[in-house]
Formats: structure tokens, C-alpha cells, sequence
């Protein structure tokens, strides 16, 4: 077994984007004036007006996302569970039909292979899992199925959006054959959505309300469309990969590729809270004994949010110091276009993450004065919202702006 404190070379590789795949629903993203980027295998919209103009969309009214390029694979059988449950950190032997569960697929280092939403369903468990490591995830659960258990990949038979927002739950209850808003957040149930079969699913990555929406890829243009215009005000707006980073961020929510990758050790990443060492059924996991050793050793690092008062943005890579030492190094960084300045995540010494302590962030050349602050950085309901934009405005911010 590989020692979990080494960290040599064990990033994924993620797929060749110079053919990049197209989203079943290209065609009509062009048509709505998006802009384009290869992404994980996939050419992505990342923007239709502005990534600020969509991120405030999201925060103040509604923003819908067409994230089809995540992995989705359906395992069966009687041995599903058994099968799913010695592949992630959490236990998962109680979760019933209808329930879903943030999850983390570990290496035999007791690394971080990717991390994913868990669903049961009466027919097995669907793993939505990241685009990036989704067919690496297929052939390491390929090669540890249990028993008569089976993987069916739905990725290319279906599609997944994204409401995010305050105004998603009432939107989405004007077209839908139920209340989404009776359905807990972790739960998901099927109905009837602008006269589509889909999944309503209460799980988003923004850190606004919202629900996530699955359905047959033949029907997915309708139920975009629909979707659209389903908010009698019409506030709803197509946003793409370039807001939902920023609002992620904000919510100091990870990325995989920046913030996880298989030299990540869940403790290190915040995540303990996902293992659970000693299980209900008392079943073993892939990375358990690494995870032991890992957990009697301490971390060697730790995630902390960074904020700075100065407008130069800490980057992915860019190394933290403090006294000259280097004692870490940023995953992801930004403008916060709520909060008004730049934000990052990033892993540093232990011994250098207390909330209050003051950083400095070298990016190329330019030294930049940082804080460590608490996470998320911004609280639904708690973090005061700027003015603009304010609803129906017609100004929009150019690309400009956009703090990529």
C-alpha cells in the first residue's frame, strides 16, 4: 500500500479536450449567444451575458445551468450497496430510497479518487460523479463490483440542469406535478416537469437554494426551454461554468481537479466528517487502513479560505508565505463579486491555519497581502447582497468584468 503522506505524481489526468464532446443541447446554447470552452472532455458554455451578471442572477432570482458533462452511472443489482459501500468514506448502509448523500471515492492511499452525490433509488444507487475523473471512476467501480452487481452508464441517455436560486423552488412548482419545495434538501423524488418524466433532486453546488433536474436526453430541450420560462417574471437565465465557479466559491464548496485530487487526504480537505472508519454493517472500504494511519498521524496540511482587501486575486498555484517561509499553496481563487474582493481556498501548515492569521500570496512576482478566514465565505441568507443588478436592469457588465 502506497503511504498516504506521499504525494508523488497521483494527480488525474483529465481527458484530451482537443475534440472536445458536445452537449446534447449545443446547438441550442449557441443560439442563446454563449461562449464556449473545452472543459474536462467537453466543450462548455461558460458565459451568455457575464459570469457576474449570471452569478448575481443566481444570488437575487434564478439561474439555470445545463451540467450534462458530470458522469452518471446507475448500479444494480442486490449486491449495488454492497458494492458502492466498500468504494466510498461514508457509510452508507442506511440511506433509503429517495435519500441522497455527498460522498468521496477513495484510492487505496486513502486519497480522494473523486467526490460525488450518492442517490438510492428502488432500482439501485445513481453516482453522479465529476466530469473530469468520470471515466477513471467507471472502470475502477467496473473492476470492484460485487456479487451480481452491475454498472449502467446513463451519461449519454441523459442530461442534468441546474435551478439555483431564490426564486427556483417557486419556478419550478408552477411546471412540475409536485411541491418541490415539501421535498427535503439531500432527497429527490420523480414527477412530471413541463409534462417531462425527470428527477427533481434537492442538491446544488452554489450555495443558493435550488433544485437538480434529470431526465431522458430526448427530452431535455423542452424542459430547458420550459424551464426557462418558468418564472412568471422572467428572471430565470441561462448561466454557464463561469458563474458557477465564482458561486462555489463563495460558498467554499470544492472543486475537483483544484481543491481535491488523489494526493488529497479527506482530512486534510476538511472532509473527516465523510468517514466513517468503523461501519454499521461492519463492512471494510477501499482506503480504510491508510485512512487509520492518516488519522493517528494528523494532517501534514489543511484547507483554509484566504480573503484579501486588495484587488490583485490569488491564483490556483500561487504559494502562500508567512515570514518568508513557504507554507502552502492556493487551489482556487477569485473576485467575490458579493463580498467585493478576492478570495481563495488553499492547503497551508497546520500550524498556519487559524482564522486571523495573516499570509502573504506570491503570484507571479507580485506579493499579496491575505488573511485566513472563516468558510464559506458567503451564507445564504446572512451575507448582506449588493444592490445591483437590480431586477430587469438592462445594463449588462461586459466580459471585462468577469472575474476569471
Amino acid at each position: 500500500m502506497t503511504p498516504a503522506g506521499d504525494r508523488t505524481e497521483r494527480r488525474q489526468v483529465e481527458p484530451d479536450d482537443s475534440t472536445p464532446r458536445r452537449l446534447p443541447l449545443d446547438v441550442e446554447h449557441e443560439q442563446l449567444g454563449a461562449k464556449f470552452s473545452p472543459f474536462a472532455g467537453w466543450r462548455m458554455p461558460v458565459m451568455y451575458s457575464s459570469i457576474i451578471e449570471e452569478h448575481f442572477r443566481v444570488r437575487t432570482h434564478a439561474g439555470l445551468f445545463d451540467v450534462s458533462h458530470m458522469g452518471r452511472f446507475l448500479i444494480r443489482g442486490h449486491d449495488a450497496l454492497r458494492t458502492v459501500q466498500r468504494l466510498v468514506a461514508t457509510d452508507i448502509s442506511g440511506l433509503r430510497s429517495g435519500e441522497a448523500r455527498y460522498t468521496v471515492l477513495l484510492t487505496p492511499w486513502g486519497g480522494i479518487r473523486d467526490d460525488l452525490i450518492v442517490y438510492r433509488r428502488d432500482d439501485g444507487l445513481l453516482l453522479i460523479v465529476n466530469a473530469g475523473p468520470a471515466e477513471g471512476d467507471r472502470t475502477w467501480i467496473e473492476d470492484h463490483l460485487v456479487g451480481d452487481a452491475t454498472l449502467d452508464d446513463l451519461t449519454d441517455i441523459t442530461c442534468l440542469f441546474a435551478l439555483q436560486g431564490p426564486d427556483a423552488l417557486e419556478a419550478i412548482t408552477s411546471i412540475a406535478s409536485c411541491d418541490p419545495s415539501g421535498i427535503a434538501p439531500f432527497t429527490f423524488v420523480n414527477a412530471s416537469v413541463a409534462g417531462v418524466e425527470a428527477t427533481i433532486m434537492r442538491t446544488g453546488y452554489t450555495g443558493e437554494d435550488g433544485v437538480e433536474l434529470m431526465m431522458q436526453h430526448t427530452d431535455a430541450l423542452r424542459l430547458w426551454r420550459e424551464t426557462l420560462i418558468a418564472d412568471r417574471r422572467g428572471d430565470i437565465a441561462p448561466c454557464g461554468l463561469g458563474a458557477r465557479d465564482t458561486l462555489r466559491l463563495e460558498a467554499a464548496l470544492l472543486l475537483y481537479g483544484r481543491d481535491l485530487d488523489q494526493s488529497t487526504v479527506p482530512y486534510e480537505a476538511r472532509l473527516g466528517w465523510l468517514t466513517h472508519l468503523e461501519r454499521a454493517d461492519g463492512s471494510d472500504f477501499e482506503g480504510r487502513e491508510a485512512l487509520l494511519e492518516a488519522q493517528a498521524r494528523g494532517p501534514s496540511r489543511l484547507l483554509v479560505g484566504l480573503a484579501t482587501d486588495v484587488r490583485a486575486i490569488p491564483r490556483t498555484g500561487d504559494t502562500i508565505v508567512v515570514e518568508g517561509e513557504v507554507v502552502g499553496e492556493v487551489t482556487s481563487g477569485s473576485l467575490s463579486p458579493v463580498l467585493g474582493h478576492p478570495i481563495a481556498l488553499g492547503y497551508v501548515k497546520p500550524e498556519m491555519s487559524d482564522v486571523g492569521r495573516t499570509v502573504t500570496v506570491v503570484s507571479k512576482s507580485k506579493a499579496i497581502p491575505a488573511r485566513v478566514v472563516d468558510r464559506p465565505f458567503y451564507r445564504r441568507g446572512v451575507t448582506p447582497m449588493p444592490k445591483w443588478p437590480h431586477r430587469g436592469a438592462s445594463t449588462r457588465p461586459s466580459a471585462k468584468d468577469d472575474p476569471r
